[in-house]
């Protein structure tokens, strides 16, 4: 039966696999994917959007350099031409107010792309890639400027365009042509054939496995309670007002003496100095546990967090220290101690072990799947399962797809509820599932919030319908990846001066 994606692409009328994924071809995919980030549009004419700027006659303007080439601004040229256009587009969007933040995100825009156009047109000179005169009249004799009603080349109309015009559309549409020729060179490099068949045979090459899951929510009540009781100070609570500020200690003193003397109220200092979340609510943090005061304070000065539960209700703390700043606290209540009695008090705790302790809880999991794994080894799987009142799980049909190049290829389970979607990124996992021999069961994976173990129950090659979609998804890896590439290479950081901040502060707005 056709995989869900091999019958998707042939649900459209009258095509074939063969069909759709020809067509989806057709453009090339790397152009298209940077059709969305180059914007190579050849206006000519200047127009005139309120939020363009009057600014024909500033002359040029140099916002910056890539690999020591200026990335400048002068009338008709590319930054021109694509701020202009980005403008239009503002304008048609309905948005016509022209502010000043509205001013940068379209010279933003167009800086931007003209970063990515200069660096793209030298690595096509770098290749010695050439335009040549011939090719280039034939595609100004179709250029819209120049054509009549009927659509054709007018020469009384290339006569009116005025040489300067005439030179920028020249220089630009040459760009224009090498950027398109360039994307289209790359995108027609094809990996090795050795690549090809081996992607393909990783993709054709599928098992399917029964597991059992050990979730890290299910850590028993007892090695929680258990934990509470020997770290007890750690789940105190104190409800606590305070006042911080990131300036120095010398304006908390200064606050701390108006305290003091009583000539403003802690809710009003904390409301015009605090610097944090709290400062809206007059300072007023609720009940904080111990061990997240704890935080609030570098490694050797968590003595200042167990200071707070020796305030009274209503006193003040000395300026205190934290690690982002320094804080005046004030006890609004005094602690309580934790009820582990208490099932709301337990789930603290155990959001504390799963946060700060994880490693307690998964060392308690690897230690009973490794028994499960053993066990299962001896006798069999199902009668592990059954032994250890588990309950066991199975995944679908998928190859070995670490990272998700195989894009489709997806792990299902059954039930759909145990989810195994981070072992996508587990060299480990797929280690181990593939290298398993049938009916042998894995040692423990962790995943992320849970340990599984890993039951080979089947392996085949992907069913003959699924071909055409494994060359259709191979070319849109390799496509993705030579995008990935030349992006990284094109944005290169290291490359790029970028002045554009303040030469727009400096140049633009004071022109407006």
């Amino acid at each position: 039966m056709p995989s869900r994606e091999t019958r998707r692409m042939q649900a459209k009328k009258g095509e074939t696999v063969a069909d759709s994924i020809e067509k989806k071809h057709e453009s090339h995919p790397v152009l298209y994917g940077f059709s969305i980030v180059v914007l190579i549009i050849i206006v000519v004419t200047f127009i005139g959007s309120p939020v363009a700027g009057k600014l024909q006659t500033m002359g040029s303007v140099v916002f910056g350099s890539y690999d020591g080439k200026d990335i400048s601004y002068y009338p008709g040229n590319f930054l021109d031409q694509q701020k202009n256009y980005i403008a239009e587009q503002v304008r048609r969007s309905g948005d016509t107010e022209t502010t000043a933040a509205q001013v940068r995100y379209i010279w933003q825009q167009a800086f931007d792309q003209t970063v990515l156009h200069v660096s793209t047109l030298m690595q096509a000179d770098r290749s010695g890639m050439q335009i040549s005169d011939d090719l280039l009249d034939k595609k100004l004799v179709s250029y819209s400027a120049y054509l009549d009603e009927n659509g054709k080349f007018s020469e009384d109309r290339y006569n009116k365009v005025s040489l300067t015009d005439r030179i920028a559309t020249r220089k630009l549409m040459r760009e224009q042509m090498k950027t398109t020729q360039f994307y289209t060179d790359i995108g027609s490099q094809h990996a090795s054939d050795a690549e090809s068949n081996g992607y393909k045979a990783m993709a054709r090459a599928e098992r399917s496995f029964s597991f059992v899951a050990f979730p890290f929510t299910e850590y028993p009540v007892e090695e929680i309670s258990k934990y509470a009781s020997a770290n007890t100070a750690k789940f105190r609570k104190v409800k606590l007002s305070r006042i911080f500020v990131k300036s120095g200690e010398k304006e908390a003193g200064e606050i701390s003496k108006k305290l003091s003397e009583k000539t403003s109220s802690f809710e009003e200092l904390a409301k015009t100095h605090s610097k944090d979340a709290y400062a809206d609510r007059g300072g007023d943090m609720g009940w904080r546990y111990a061990y997240d005061l704890e935080a609030d304070f570098d490694a050797d000065k968590k003595d200042l967090a167990d200071g707070l539960f020796q305030l009274k209700a209503g006193e003040y703390s000395k300026v205190l220290k934290g690690s982002y700043g320094w804080m005046i606290v004030r006890c609004d209540a005094e602690p309580v101690q934790p009820d582990f009695s208490d099932a709301a008090t337990l789930d603290v705790v155990r959001s504390y072990l799963l946060r700060y302790e994880r490693g307690k809880v998964e060392d308690y999991f690897n230690e009973k799947a490794g028994k499960f794994s053993r066990i299962a080894n001896e006798t069999s799987f199902d009668k592990a399962v059954k032994d250890g009142k588990l309950t066991a799980c199975s995944t679908g049909w998928f190859p070995m797809n670490l990272a998700g190049v195989i894009r489709y290829k997806t792990i299902t389970t059954i039930p759909d509820t145990v989810s195994l979607s981070s072992a996508q990124y587990s060299e480990e996992f797929f280690q181990r599932a593939f290298s398993l021999s049938k009916d042998q069961t894995s040692a423990p994976v962790v995943l992320d919030d849970q340990i599984v173990v890993l039951k080979l129950a089947g392996e085949r090659q992907a069913p003959a319908d699924q071909d055409a979609a494994i060359d259709y998804y191979y070319r849109d890896f390799v496509n993705q990846a030579i995008q990935a590439d030349l992006q990284n290479e094109l944005n290169n950081p290291k490359k790029l001066k970028n002045n554009f901040d303040a030469v727009f502060d400096n140049r633009i707005l004071k022109g407006r």
